[in-house]
């Protein structure tokens, strides 16, 4: 009789482990569904994530270009009022003017050459 009550015990101990195991594939392979999902989910979110950045980046660029032109606006009107003040002053003093530009000149010529002793 102890030998039919084995067998019985061990009959339920067996099915019950493979319930045990099937229940445990089942939840493994809704783990791994779920995890497929997060991931797909966290790409998304990272895609648009660098979307965004680049688009800001973008337009920080085309603001700091802008502000470069501006800059560059700026100093081509500084630089074309002094050469008409410049154009205006040598025209006042022409003599004057012509006696500093060889007095200037005559001091480069004289520190380049003696650089090249």
């Amino acid at each position: 009789m102890s030998s039919d009550h084995e067998k019985a015990v061990d009959t339920n101990m067996s099915s019950d482990y493979e319930k045990a195991v099937d229940t445990l594939m089942k939840d493994v392979k809704d783990l791994r569904a779920d995890m497929k999902g997060i991931l797909s989910a966290l790409h998304e979110k990272a895609k648009d994530y660098v979307e965004s950045a680049k688009e800001s980046l973008h337009e920080s660029g085309a603001e700091g270009l802008e502000q470069v032109r501006d800059a560059a606006d700026a100093v081509g009107r500084s630089c074309q009022r002094a050469i008409r003040n410049s154009a205006a002053k040598i025209g006042d003093r022409p003599f004057v003017s012509l006696a500093v530009a060889l007095g200037v000149g005559m001091i480069l010529g004289g520190l380049l050459l003696r650089k090249r002793q």
